[in-house]
């Protein structure tokens, strides 16, 4: 029997259905071929340089505008240290510091957002994670380029005097109109910044490249990297994961897609004593230094989310962080112990870590 030409179709329901399908096969090639052609004229920039006491660096791909945008971007995040560098006297943060308890400081809706924020964290964390801790990383020698200490280490009278300095909710807020103003309640008490304004600025970069059309890009702050969208191939960004004891190897890679991802060692700032590593991260509850880990990655839909995270699991260990991750949506955790025992979430991305 010799067989019906292709054109002949039985009834018109099935060759409505033949076209129905011809067409959406022929818009999908275009959407892809669009797609391809759209990432193949998407052009690579980049924006670099010495900020918030690391290195920031900031990617996209676009057109020939995007190196405008990007330095927008990177002066924005100038912008946000400048409010908020508690070692810049100029700085609102530093203004804080300094009045203390004695008068309320007039502060910008930018800096409120940034320490309200940072008093959440503090909250979820139980005071682990806490940045009025300034008088415990002074009295601890990491409060200079070149941390350490020139004499014995502070007693444990020491500690416990300064200790009274240290409590996130002695910072207040009134708003009067649209003028904010904060205090801190107790005279010596001292913010610092360190444990999320590297997140917040990538935060801030990241919505001034969104306002200006960016929809690919990567800001890396230290050890906070912020991505916007996937590459224009429609691949995430892949991210290294630095090993804790081995800084030219990765401990893993992540991908991101409008994630953040930070990272807090024990590598980043420290000193030996006694022959064992002092790293700069405190225990705001003990008042010491915390030498149970090596490093913690935090997973987190923003920057200062996944920058205060980090610290935070890293004073609270392996069983009660990873207990205060599983609480929080789109947030997951990897933590290196001191012994180098590798912990993370149930949907950590990457389950092939070499330690």
């Amino acid at each position: 029997m010799r067989a019906a030409p292709f054109i002949k179709l039985p009834n018109k329901s099935l060759e409505a259905k033949v076209q129905f399908r011809y067409g959406l096969l022929m818009a999908i090639m275009i959407a892809i071929i669009s797609a391809a052609a759209c990432a193949s004229a998407a052009e690579f920039f980049q924006k670099s340089g010495p900020l918030l006491h690391t290195f920031v660096e900031l990617k996209a791909y676009g057109d020939n505008e995007t190196a405008d945008v990007l330095d927008g971007a990177f002066t924005e995040m100038e912008r946000v240290n400048s409010l908020l560098n508690n070692y810049d006297p100029s700085s609102e943060v530093s203004a804080l510091n300094t009045a203390s308890s004695r008068r309320w400081v007039t502060i910008s809706p930018d800096t409120f957002e940034a320490l309200n924020i940072a008093q959440t964290y503090a909250r979820l964390s139980g005071g682990a994670f806490d940045f009025t801790v300034g008088p415990l990383v002074s009295l601890w020698g990491f409060n200079k380029d070149q941390p350490g200490l020139a004499d014995e280490d502070p007693s444990q009278a020491m500690i416990k005097d300064t200790m009274r300095l240290v409590d996130y909710r002695a910072l207040k807020f009134i708003r009067h109109q649209s003028v904010i103003s904060g205090r801190l309640e107790h005279s010596g008490m001292r913010i610092d910044v360190g444990a999320f304004s590297k997140g917040f600025a990538a935060d801030k970069a990241l919505y001034f490249l969104q306002h200006h059309g960016i929809t690919s890009a990567l800001v890396a702050a230290g050890g906070t990297i912020c991505a916007v969208g996937s590459k224009p191939d429609g691949q995430p960004w892949q991210i290294g994961i630095r090993h804790p004891r081995n800084d030219s190897s990765f401990l893993t890679v992540v991908a991101l897609r409008d994630q953040s991802v930070s990272t807090s060692g024990d590598y980043e700032k420290f000193y030996y004593k006694a022959g064992k590593r002092r790293s700069h991260i405190i225990d705001p509850r003990t008042g010491y230094p915390v030498t149970a880990i090596q490093s913690v990655t935090v997973i987190a839909p923003t920057g200062i989310a996944s920058d205060a995270l980090s610290t935070s699991l890293f004073v609270l260990g392996p069983a009660d962080g990873i207990r205060l991750i599983k609480k929080l949506p789109g947030c997951e955790a990897l933590i290196v112990t001191a012994d180098g025992e590798v912990v993370y979430t149930n949907g950590w991305p990457q389950k092939t870590i070499i330690y």
